[in-house]
C-alpha cells in the first residue's frame, strides 16, 4: 500500500490550525511560518521556519525547492497564492498537488479588488447599491445619495480584510457611543477631519444593511461545490452562531465557485437589508476565521474534504443537518518547536 503523501502548510493565518490538526489525523504533515511563535505549528508532525522577505516572485521558486528537498506531495499555500497559482504546472510536473482556494491566479486579484469585483458581478448576485469614491467630496456626494435613498451610508476600503476600516457615517457625534467603544460608527464632521485634502484609497460606499449577517464556508473542486455551510451570526452571550438552510445563499456560492474556478476553501459574507434581503458583501479566496465554527456546526471536516478531492479523488457532494448553535471560546496553546533551519 503506498504512503500517504505529506502535507505542507505554508506560512498563513488562523483557520490553519484547525485545517492542520484535520490534516495531520490522515496524513503526514508539516508546517511553516517566519515566526516560531505560529500557534498552528505544534500541530503538525514537523515545523520549520521560512526566510524572512522573500518575496511574491521569489516565493514559488524557494516553494518548489522546499517540495523537491522534502519530497512533499501537495502543498497547501497560505501566502502569494496568485503567484503559487502560475506555476501550478511547475509543482505537478514534480508530483505534487498545489492546493489553493481558485485554479486561476486573477481569481485572488478579483476578489482583493472588491470595486472590480462588484462590476464583475453585478446584475448576477444581490449586492448592496455601491459608488467608489476617490476623494472626500466623492465621499460625501455619494454618502447623501444613498442617505437619501436607503436612510444610512457607510464606507470602507476597496481592499481590506477582517473588516478594518468599515464605518457607518452618522450626522452627530455621541459622547455615549464614544466611551462605549462603539468603533463602527463615524460622524460625517469627524469623517471629513480625518479624510478631506488626503490622499485616500479607493473607497467603496454603501447603503447600511441593519439586517441578519450571513457567513458561507464552501469548499470547492474544479469549479463544483464539494459542501456548504451557512452560519447565521446570533451574538449575544459568547458569538453564538447557528448553522441555517438557505438554499438562496447555497446557490450563490455554487455560481461562484463555477465562475471563478474555485478549488478549495473559500467564503462568502452576506447581510439582510432593511427588507430583509441578504446582499453579498465580498469573497474570501481563502480559509475564513470561522472555518472551525462551521465544522462544529455541521459535522463535516471541511479542510479534510479539501484535501481528498486532490489527493484521493473523492468529489462527491456532501450534506448535513442544519440548526446546531455554537459557541465559541479561547484555547490556550503551547508554542511548537520548530527546526531553526528554511526548509
Amino acid at each position: 500500500m503506498p504512503a500517504s503523501p505529506t502535507v505542507w502548510f505554508t506560512k498563513n493565518i488562523s483557520p490553519t490550525l484547525h485545517r492542520v490538526r484535520e490534516a495531520a489525523s490522515r496524513y503526514p504533515t508539516l508546517a511553516s511560518h517566519t515566526s516560531a511563535d505560529a500557534g498552528y505549528l505544534g500541530a503538525a508532525q514537523e515545523a520549520f521556519l521560512e526566510p524572512v522577505g522573500i518575496g511574491p516572485e521569489a516565493y514559488p521558486d524557494y516553494a518548489l525547492e522546499v517540495v523537491r528537498r522534502r519530497g512533499v506531495g501537495a502543498v497547501v499555500g497560505g501566502r502569494h497564492v496568485a503567484h503559487l497559482a502560475a506555476h501550478r504546472a511547475d509543482f505537478e510536473a514534480l508530483g505534487c498537488r498545489l492546493i489553493v482556494a481558485s485554479r486561476e491566479p486573477g481569481t485572488f486579484e478579483r476578489c482583493e479588488d472588491k470595486a472590480r469585483f462588484y462590476a464583475d458581478f453585478s446584475g448576477r448576485l444581490p449586492m448592496p447599491e455601491t459608488r467608489v469614491a476617490h476623494t472626500w467630496e466623492e465621499l460625501l456626494a455619494h454618502a447623501g445619495e444613498l442617505e437619501a435613498r436607503h436612510g444610512s451610508a457607510c464606507f470602507k476600503p476597496a481592499r481590506g480584510i477582517y473588516g478594518h476600516g468599515f464605518r457607518i457615517l452618522t450626522r452627530e457625534d455621541s459622547l455615549e457611543r464614544f466611551f462605549s467603544g462603539d468603533r463602527l460608527q463615524l460622524s460625517h464632521a469627524a469623517a471629513e477631519l480625518l479624510l478631506k485634502d488626503q490622499a485616500l484609497p479607493p473607497l467603496l460606499v454603501m447603503e447600511t444593511l441593519p439586517g441578519q449577517e450571513y457567513s458561507v464556508d464552501a469548499v470547492a473542486h474544479s469549479g463544483a461545490l464539494l459542501a456548504v455551510v451557512v452560519r447565521r451570526k446570533v451574538g449575544g452571550l459568547g458569538n453564538v452562531q447557528q448553522s441555517v438552510s438557505l438554499p438562496e445563499l447555497e446557490s450563490y456560492a455554487a455560481l461562484l465557485a463555477r465562475e471563478l474556478q474555485m478549488d478549495g476553501l473559500f467564503n462568502v459574507q452576506f447581510k439582510e437589508d432593511r427588507d430583509g434581503q441578504p446582499r453579498l458583501l465580498e469573497v474570501n479566496a481563502r480559509a475564513s476565521g470561522g472555518l472551525a465554527i462551521s465544522a462544529a456546526l455541521s459535522g463535516l471536516k471541511l479542510g479534510l474534504i479539501e484535501l481528498e478531492a486532490h489527493l484521493e479523488g473523492r468529489t462527491g457532494r456532501q450534506a448535513f443537518v442544519p440548526g446546531r448553535r455554537v459557541t465559541d471560546a479561547r484555547e490556550v496553546l503551547e508554542v511548537g518547536r520548530v527546526t531553526e533551519v528554511a526548509g
